[in-house]
């Protein structure tokens, strides 16, 4: 197939984009990426050196066509997010109609902002094929973990914006079940049932890692969050609940990653005076493997939001993938995972105290090794790369039939 992709996000930024895009070259398929300057995830949150004061440009990597167009860097603040999502949103547009090359289907790749796929629907509409919208993040429920109210202009004209842009998809596909509910019952679309294609890990978390030694006392029980560290992912519930651990306990808290709570975290940790967290800071993804080895459990919490609710976060398909039981601060999606697979505990979100019982509760039990077989088992069972591959390609190739 001649696949045309829209995302704002692709290498050398720290999304999976790449990776998807190119194993289906590997595959057989064509592949044209529309995306922006490099910016997320760099140093500063700026546009790379290489790339700056560029206006349109191509590339090409592992096979993969590369369309780049200029946008806001995001740098930091909100004045700054939003002026990058809207630089990209109408850059690539503009890109989108001028594009004439011949393509079969469209796949819109759609972490935050919604607007990334719109590029991908422009073309899909000008040329009438069809195109599948593979939803992460749902919008505007993200605005609300990032503290805007739902009566704000921003958030109303957001609904406006995501309900016309999911409408005009031919095809969703979700990383959890449960977003179909919020597509019907938050936004009123009347939609197709979305197809369920739950995100893999990195096969680097699949094989068997050396502990890292540093920070990890012998003889603690050593419990890790990893990953970003802002305000939707509500680290501070970890900071809060390390505070309410009985005296006695042996848990260590670990915290690996940054962002924009990250100061914020360490303050509270330093005001409560706290001697059982750990702040490593951002590691490169290949020495995560060695962090997630020397954890006997890992931790996953999120701002109370409907995020929290519908989404399933990559990190626990990747905790999963690497045969770690899971304790996390969350409901719906997460916590069906979690019971079904019989590999964690959870309790409710942003629930510090809770959040130290079951921390309490996993310390002593003897079934640490059991909940970590049942993850590793439970991801082979739904989470594999090739099963994500066969369905994507099954979802694309049903759509190029349709468009013919």
């Amino acid at each position: 197939m001649r696949i045309l992709v829209s995302c704002q996000h692709y290498w050398p930024e720290p999304f999976n984009t790449s990776d998807v895009c190119e194993e289906l070259v590997r595959r057989g398929h064509s592949v044209t990426v529309i995306t922006g300057m490099p910016n997320t995830g760099m140093e500063g949150n700026d546009i790379l050196p290489e790339y700056r004061g560029r206006g349109q440009l191509e590339e090409e990597r592992n096979g993969v066509r590369i369309i780049r167009v200029p946008l806001r860097p995001r740098k930091s603040g909100a004045l700054n997010r939003v002026r990058n999502y809207l630089s990209f949103w109408h850059n690539g547009n503009k890109a989108a109609r001028r594009l004439n090359d011949v393509f079969d289907v469209v796949l819109g790749y759609q972490f935050s902002p919604v607007m990334q796929v719109d590029p991908g629907i422009t073309y899909a509409k000008r040329h009438g094929i069809k195109n599948l919208l593979y939803c992460f993040d749902l919008w505007p429920a993200s605005l609300l973990a990032g503290g805007f109210e739902e009566e704000s202009l921003p958030f109303r004209w957001m609904r406006s914006v995501s309900r016309r842009i999911y409408s005009d998809a031919d095809r969703i596909a979700v990383t959890s079940p449960l977003f179909d509910e919020y597509f019907r019952n938050e936004l009123g679309l009347h939609i197709l049932d979305s197809a369920y294609l739950p995100q893999y890990a990195e096969s680097t978390f699949l094989g068997a890692a050396e502990p890292i030694s540093e920070g990890f006392e012998p003889g603690k029980v050593h419990l890790t969050f990893a990953g970003n560290v802002g305000r939707a992912q509500s680290v501070e519930t970890i900071i809060e609940a390390a505070a309410r651990m009985p005296e006695g306990s042996n848990i260590i808290f670990h915290v690996v990653g940054s962002g924009s709570t990250l100061d914020s975290c360490k303050e509270k940790a330093r005001e409560l005076k706290l001697k059982n967290v750990v702040f490593h800071g951002r590691r490169p993804l290949e020495e995560m493997p060695a962090y997630y080895a020397a954890s006997d459990a890992m931790l996953v919490t999120f701002a109370d939001s409907p995020m929290a609710t519908y989404t399933l976060p990559r990190k626990v398909t990747t905790y999963l993938a690497a045969g770690k039981p899971v304790l996390a601060a969350l409901s719906g999606e997460t916590k069906r995972v979690l019971d079904e697979s019989g590999c964690g505990i959870a309790c409710g979100i942003e629930d510090a105290e809770g959040l130290a019982r079951i921390c309490y509760e996993f310390e002593r039990t003897e079934r640490k090794a059991e909940m970590g077989a049942a993850a590793r088992a439970y991801y082979i069972d739904n989470f594999t790369k090739e099963r994500f591959f066969s369905k994507l390609e099954d979802l694309l190739r049903e759509l190029t039939e349709k468009g013919e």
